[in-house]
């Protein structure tokens, strides 16, 4: 018995993994970024019809035939600061919030440049160097002010996303992590998945992580001269379409054929060993103005599952008539038209929830968690939280919500938005359904009354492997799931 005893013992280090370091979104910041929509009703789809300029040109309709991998760089700024007051004849005292600790926001040329340059500048005199790819650095930091060695201070003003101080020294420590890796995409999805495994939509070409990096990728490889990679779908002459009404004129490239039928709008472009590819909805299609004979790829027998068009053609992200070359400008319209009534519907769909559920609401608007909803009259005001690390928190009690840590306080991590709450829902004690929260690519739940920690390495558990695990109590499963109780 004590030898089974050590085995599952060993089992458990082994296989349940280090989940205490997460991140959560702290909703009482003073600075705020804040954006107000009305209950009421959703401005309506009034397209004008306007006259669109429409003229023939050459083309090569191209497709991505292989692309299952990407560069990613990752950026996380973690800063621990501490504020005193410098006053008369150098008097040191505290202020309030002092001390804090929050992910500081990076933007995509920020994080470029910190892995071309192994550099990060907090600002104009202040520049933290040697830095390391795939590495955590971490370097005391004088934010504001400064202190002599003979006891004398300077006091300067200072902000961040808790407050403004005047007259204050602030010290600490800057956390800078740099990651670089290859992740997989999904072009058929438009999803790209971090080695976290958290699932990003690849076309946003940024996202943050679970663990509070700030990711970025390009759309397209950096190696895009080995010409095989791309299949020429069509090429020929087809019909642009310019409309110069808005304040960025929006081009559509259409063609109907007895062969092919398409529409495609412009999305971007992309200067590629000389060539400029035009970006389209899709992330897969790309399109080339060119002339005869002056191809960017050549020609070639397609594979079977590359020979319809149609595939990647669907209601969310273009409208096609088969009657495009004699309605060509109501076609046009009748693009924007369905599209607006398409961002229509789910706003409508989302305004719904805000009544009764403000925080989820928020959610399903900004597609992702840190945002949280006040209702205020007829219109709902959605606040964008601050970024900032936790960890998990053990407790007697079970509650609805996860508590963790922030700092020295207790907070509870509310479901789905992520918000830090300093009160939770506390719940009875249910050894058969107890609450369960994901972090990375696992899933994790502590039974307060037992003792117990489930984790599963896979997102989805059938019903017949969770029963099996708790009526037989076996360490292992046939989805991995591990249990020790103590």
């Amino acid at each position: 018995m004590p030898n089974l005893l050590l085995f599952t013992v060993l089992t458990w280090n082994l296989f349940i993994p280090h989940v205490n370091g997460i991140v959560g979104y702290d909703c009482g910041s003073t600075h705020l970024n804040i954006t107000t929509l009305s209950l009421l009703n959703v401005e309506g789809c009034n397209i004008p019809l306007i006259q669109s300029q429409i003229e023939k040109t050459y083309i090569q309709l191209l497709q991505l035939s292989k692309f299952e991998s990407i560069e990613v760089i990752q950026c996380k700024v973690s800063i621990n600061r501490f504020i005193y007051f410098c006053g008369m004849h150098s008097h040191i005292s505290t202020v309030m919030n002092a001390q804090a600790e929050y992910i500081l926001e990076v933007t995509a040329d920020q994080c470029k440049r910190m892995h071309l340059t192994e550099t990060f500048s907090i600002d104009t005199n202040n520049h933290i160097y040697g830095l390391r790819i795939n590495q955590t650095t971490m370097r005391p930091t004088i934010f504001a002010g400064s202190a002599n060695s003979d006891g004398r201070c300077s006091g300067a003003q200072y902000s961040d996303p808790y407050g403004t101080w005047d007259n204050v020294i602030v010290q600490g420590t800057t956390t800078i992590t740099l990651i670089s890796y290859q992740a997989a995409i999904n072009l058929e999805t438009n999803q790209i998945r971090l080695k976290s495994g958290t699932i990003c939509s690849y076309t946003d070409t940024t996202c943050i992580d679970i663990d509070g990096g700030h990711t970025f990728w390009k759309t397209l490889p950096t190696d895009h001269c080995k010409f095989n990679h791309y299949d020429v779908l069509y090429e020929g002459y087809a019909n642009r379409m310019v409309d110069a009404f808005f304040e960025h004129p929006q081009i559509v490239y259409s063609l109907s054929t007895q062969d092919v039928t398409f529409a495609l709008t412009r999305a971007g472009e992309e200067l590629v060993c000389g060539c400029t590819l035009i970006k389209t909805e899709h992330p897969k299609l790309l399109i080339l103005e060119t002339k005869k004979g002056e191809s960017f790829a050549v020609k070639r027998r397609l594979s079977t599952e590359n020979l319809d068009i149609f595939t990647y053609i669907n209601s969310k992200f273009m409208y096609v008539e088969k009657h495009i070359r004699s309605q060509m400008n109501f076609l046009y319209r009748d693009i924007l038209k369905q599209r607006c009534n398409l961002e229509q519907q789910v706003l409508k769909g989302a305004l719904s929830l805000a009544i009764n559920s403000p925080d989820e609401f928020a959610y399903q608007i900004m597609k992702g968690p840190g945002y949280m909803a006040v209702i205020s009259g007829e219109v709902v005001h959605i606040i964008k939280c601050t970024l900032v690390d936790v960890k998990i928190q053990h407790v007697k009690e079970c509650y609805l919500e996860l508590p963790v840590q922030k700092g020295n306080e207790t907070y509870f991590l509310s479901p789905r938005t992520h918000i830090l709450i300093k009160t939770g829902t506390q719940i009875s004690c249910n050894r058969i359904t107890p609450p369960m929260f994901f972090f990375k690519r696992w899933m994790v739940s502590y039974d307060a009354n037992s003792r117990t920690l489930l984790a599963s390495n896979d997102y989805e558990t059938h019903d017949k492997t969770y029963m099996a695990l708790y009526k037989s109590r076996i360490t292992r499963s046939k989805r991995n799931i591990q249990r020790y109780e103590s």
